[in-house]
C-alpha cells in the first residue's frame, strides 16, 4: 500500500490500520506499507517510484485510490482476466459512485449507476483493445507499465509545462504505442469510488483536470500514438473547452438578437440588386440543431432507465418503476440548473490556464462538511451577477427569448443557494426518504456486513 499522505492524523491512522490488517492476515499474505518522506510528482510519482525500485517481484498491480472500493471476486477476476490474455496491459472496471449522502452526491451517484453502464458499453464496443484509461480500479501489467508508460516532462513553463497533471490518459496511449492492449471490462460490478459531495469540492478537482487536460494539447502530435489514442486527448481536452464554447455562443447569439432589435434592418444594400435583402431565419435547420442536442442529453438517460426497468434486481434496488422515474425527472432538473454554473465555473479554468496560472495540487475534501452559505455568495457572487444581467438582456430582446434561456438564468441567478442546497445531508436524506436517487448498493453489504452498510444505518452515520 502506497502512501503520499501529509497529515499527521492520517499518517497515524494509516499506520494502526496497517498493524491491524497484518496481524489479522496472519501472514497469509505479504502486507507492505510505504509512505514516501518527498511526494515529488504525487500519485504519478509514487507509481513510477513503486514500479521502478520493487516493481519487478510483480506481475500485476492493481490501482485504487484513497476513495477506491474493490470487492475481492472483482480483484480475482481482474486477476484472471489479465492471466488470460498476454497482451493486455490495462484491464479497466467501471467504478460506480457510492458511499455519499448529500442530495448533490446522491444525484452523481444515481446518475452513474443507472447511465453510466450505458455509456460504458457503448465505449467499450466503439474502443475495443484502444481503449483508455481513468487512473483507478483497474489491473496493470507491471512489466508492460515499466517499459512503455514512463511520464516526460513536458517543456516549457507550467501550467502547459512541467509534471503531467492527467497522466491517466498519457499513460494508456503510450501503452497502446507500445502494442499492449487497454480495455474495459464494464460489465464486471464490484468497484467503487466517491464523488465529491458538493459543486465547490467537484470545481476544485475538475481545476486540476481541466489544466491536466489541457496540457495534451501538446500531446497530440507525439509520435506513434494510436490514432484512437489521439481522440482520447481531444475528447479529454473538449471536455472543457466546451464550456466556453457554449458561453460564447450563448452570448454571441443574444448580442445579434440585441443589435436585431434595436436596429433599422438594410434591406437594400450597396450595389444593384433586383430584390430587397430580407432578414433569414432557418427554423427548420434550428429544429433539426435542437433536436440533435436533445438526443445527445437524453438518449443514453431514457436507455439506461429501460435497462433498469429490464434488470429486476437494479430496478427493486432504485426504488422500482415509481423510484426509476423520479429520480429520472429530478436528475435532469437538477443536472439543468448546474450546468450552467460549471458552464462559467470551467470557462473561468480554461481562461485561467491560458493566462498561465498553475493549479498546484490540492487533496480532495473527503467529508461531507458543508461550506457555509455567506462562503458560497462569495463564491457564486460573479455567478449570480452574470445570471441576472443575462434574464434582463434576453427579456429586453423578446418574452420568448428569456423563456428560453430561463434554465440558464435560473440555474447562475441562484447559483448559490443551489451549490449550498446540494451540499446538504438533510436533503440527501429526504430525497431518499421520498425514493428518489436510490441505487441498489445501499441495501447490499457494499462494506461487508457493517450496520452502516444498510440504509437505515448508513442514515444514522451520516447524521
Amino acid at each position: 500500500m502506497l502512501s503520499d499522505s501529509r497529515e499527521p492524523a492520517h499518517i497515524r491512522n494509516e499506520a494502526k490500520v496497517f498493524t491491524e490488517l497484518r496481524q489479522q492476515l496472519h501472514n497469509e499474505i505479504k502486507v507492505y506499507y510505504r509512505r514516501r518522506a518527498d511526494n515529488h510528482h504525487k500519485k504519478a510519482g509514487n507509481i513510477a517510484d513503486f514500479v521502478t525500485r520493487w516493481g519487478g517481484a510483480y506481475e500485476a498491480m492493481i490501482v485504487l485510490d484513497a476513495d477506491s472500493m474493490m470487492a475481492g471476486m472483482t480483484l480475482v477476476t481482474l486477476a484472471r482476466a489479465m492471466a488470460a490474455d498476454p497482451k493486455a496491459g490495462i484491464i479497466q472496471t467501471l467504478p460506480l459512485l457510492h458511499n455519499r449522502w448529500t442530495l448533490y452526491a446522491r444525484m452523481q451517484q444515481f446518475a452513474g449507476r443507472v447511465y453510466g453502464p450505458i455509456v460504458a458499453n457503448g465505449l467499450a464496443a466503439w474502443h475495443g483493445r484502444d481503449g483508455n484509461y481513468w487512473g483507478h480500479n483497474a489491473i496493470i501489467r507491471v512489466k508492460a507499465f515499466a517499459e512503455a508508460a514512463g511520464l516526460p516532462e513536458l517543456q516549457g513553463r507550467k501550467p502547459f509545462g512541467g509534471h503531467i497533471m492527467s497522466h491517466d490518459f498519457v499513460e494508456a496511449a503510450l501503452l497502446r504505442r507500445s502494442g499492449w492492449a487497454v480495455y474495459m471490462l464494464p460489465g464486471l460490478g464490484g468497484s467503487y469510488e466517491e464523488t465529491p459531495p458538493n459543486l465547490i469540492e467537484l470545481a476544485a478537482r475538475d481545476r486540476r483536470w481541466s489544466q491536466g487536460n489541457l496540457q495534451h494539447i501538446k500531446l497530440l502530435n507525439v509520435k506513434g500514438l494510436h490514432w484512437v489514442s489521439r481522440i482520447h486527448f481531444l475528447q479529454g481536452i473538449m471536455s472543457y473547452l466546451a464550456s466556453p464554447l457554449w458561453l460564447f455562443l450563448m452570448l454571441t447569439g443574444l448580442v445579434l438578437s440585441t443589435v436585431a432589435k434595436y436596429t433599422e434592418p438594410n434591406y437594400f444594400p450597396e450595389g444593384f440588386s433586383l430584390f430587397p435583402a430580407w432578414p433569414v431565419f432557418d427554423p427548420e435547420r434550428a429544429l433539426r440543431l435542437f433536436t440533435l442536442t436533445m438526443a445527445v442529453l437524453f438518449v443514453p438517460k431514457i436507455l439506461g432507465i429501460i435497462a433498469a426497468m429490464l434488470d429486476r434486481e437494479l430496478r427493486r434496488g432504485c426504488g422500482g418503476a415509481g423510484g426509476l422515474i423520479k429520480s429520472l425527472f429530478a436528475e435532469s432538473l437538477l443536472s439543468a440548473l448546474l450546468s450552467p454554473i460549471m458552464m462559467l465555473i470551467q470557462s473561468g479554468f480554461v481562461l485561467d490556464v491560458l493566462l498561465g496560472r498553475d493549479s498546484g495540487w490540492k487533496a480532495q475534501k473527503r467529508t461531507e462538511e458543508a461550506p457555509s452559505f455567506n462562503e458560497l455568495l462569495h463564491k457564486h457572487a460573479w455567478h449570480m451577477v452574470s445570471g441576472i444581467l443575462i434574464g434582463v438582456l434576453a427579456f429586453l430582446i423578446t418574452t420568448k427569448t428569456f423563456l428560453w434561456l430561463s434554465p440558464i438564468v435560473l440555474g447562475l441567478g441562484l447559483s448559490a443557494p443551489m451549490s449550498w442546497a446540494t451540499g446538504l445531508v438533510s436533503l440527501g436524506q429526504r430525497a431518499w426518504a421520498w425514493n428518489v436517487f436510490r441505487i441498489p448498493e445501499e441495501a447490499q453489504a457494499v462494506h461487508g456486513d457493517r450496520d452502516d452498510a444498510k440504509p437505515e444505518g448508513r442514515l444514522a452515520a451520516a447524521e
